[in-house]
């Protein structure tokens, strides 16, 4: 199965942590991950605060490794086409198991879409690049 999202670029204050997961709690290397009464679960559309985890946390492990801050860019992909009208602006997440960027918005803001030339390909949904806008940590 291919990660939801994949670091493009990290710089160098690019930082990760270990923290606990709910119990019988599946984490696949390259979700979103957000707190939940203080244990690390899957984002979702409603998740205010996220963070990447790059290496995933099995059925039965009690901790997984996050990031911190916003020292990387992800590439993701959208629930829609990708338009260069979108460039720097706010997004959701959307999608349950299947994380998806929510291009057209969302009420959350957790992700920025990002300005470089090759953040996205018009009319695609994939490789579009973005950045955590409200971390978990």
């Amino acid at each position: 199965m291919a990660k939801d999202f994949e670091i493009k670029r990290q710089d160098k204050t690019f930082a990760t942590r270990v923290c606990e997961i709910a119990s019988a709690t599946v984490i696949e290397p390259g979700d979103l991950v957000a707190l939940n009464t203080n244990l690390i679960v899957k984002a979702g559309a409603a998740s205010a605060k996220i963070a990447y985890c790059p290496n995933g946390s099995a059925d039965g492990e009690v901790s997984v490794e996050v990031t911190e801050g916003t020292g990387f860019t992800l590439i993701g992909t959208g629930d829609g086409a990708w338009s260069e009208n979108y460039r720097g602006d706010l997004a959701g997440i959307s999608g349950t198991t299947d994380l998806l960027i929510d291009v057209t918005g969302g009420t959350t803001d957790v992700i920025q879409l990002q300005g470089a030339e090759d953040s996205g390909v018009v009319g695609a949904t994939t490789k579009i690049e973005c950045r955590i806008n409200k971390p978990l940590f």
